[in-house]
């Protein structure tokens, strides 16, 4: 029995998310994309067509338009899709909603991101205790599952340090995560991902040094590394959900997270800052 699809959110994250689910719904099944604007999830499905990328035709590719923090409106539309599976990438504000709406129907959630609240910036750590690993007892007595962070930082990473941890190293003192995009689309100044929460992450740095929290300031700590295939690059200390639970499981002494900002960058988030 295949199982169904709901994706949450319309923005770049859930592009590639329906490219991807398109690739693979001879076994996912028919795939629904839901977002407050319905004109952005028709946009995501116009590329998935025009791509050719629906490996079996005969599924449905549809949308909805949904308030993702109205629990009973994702709730209705869960079951009325009949989805199994359910994944959350929209803004990391409705994961808390997203995941009650998934205990209440039996479906499967999976995010990308760590919840935040809009009046908290940059809460005390561990951020995902402060939420999601609340639902933990819920989810494991209904038997159910939950996967957090199933993109690249986190997830794709907390997977090769389990690997390291499980086949190549006895003992890991410091894992360090360097992220870095020498990628250019010619715009005057560009967040890496989502900018709301682009900017409310550099209010401090939580970072796990010596097995305890540190705090720092943002952009206070500057490294030089030689990256493969785009050279030499500047990357600042920065806090980072997959620091949170890799402090947990890795049984590492620190974990650092380590982000690429250039000059220009740097200039305009000051004033910005500045700003207010």
């Amino acid at each position: 029995m295949r199982k169904n699809v709901l994706i949450v959110g319309a923005g770049g994250v859930a592009h590639v998310v329906a490219h991807k689910c398109a690739m693979y719904n001879d076994i996912l099944g028919d795939i629904c994309i839901a977002s407050r604007t319905r004109k952005k999830c028709e946009a995501i499905i116009e590329s998935v067509l025009r791509k050719k990328h629906m490996k079996d035709p005969s599924r449905k590719l549809y949308s909805r338009q949904v308030n993702a923090l109205d629990v009973p409106a994702l709730i209705d539309l869960i079951r009325d899709t009949k989805s199994k599976i359910v994944i959350n990438v929209g803004q990391a504000f409705i994961n808390m909603a997203v995941m009650d709406a998934c205990l209440e129907t039996g479906a499967v959630y999976m995010d990308t991101a760590i919840h935040e609240e809009p009046d908290k910036v940059c809460e005390n750590p561990p951020w995902y205790a402060n939420y999601e690993w609340k639902r933990k007892d819920r989810f494991k007595a209904n038997a159910q599952t939950a996967i957090l962070g199933i993109g690249f930082d986190p997830g794709v990473v907390n997977a090769w340090c389990a690997l390291a941890k499980k086949d190549y190293f006895d003992t890991i003192d410091t894992i360090d995560i360097l992220d870095v995009n020498a990628g250019s689309h010619g715009k005057y100044f560009a967040t890496n991902f989502d900018t709301e929460i682009n900017f409310r992450e550099f209010k401090k740095v939580w970072t796990w040094i010596d097995r305890k929290w540190v705090l720092q300031k943002v952009h206070s700590i500057r490294m030089d590394y030689d990256f493969p295939v785009v050279g030499s690059q500047p990357v600042y200390l920065t806090g980072h959900d997959e620091l949170h639970s890799l402090s947990k499981n890795m049984d590492a002494n620190s974990v650092r997270f380590w982000m690429g900002f250039g000059d220009h960058y740097l200039n305009v988030f000051k004033v910005l800052s500045n700003i207010g």
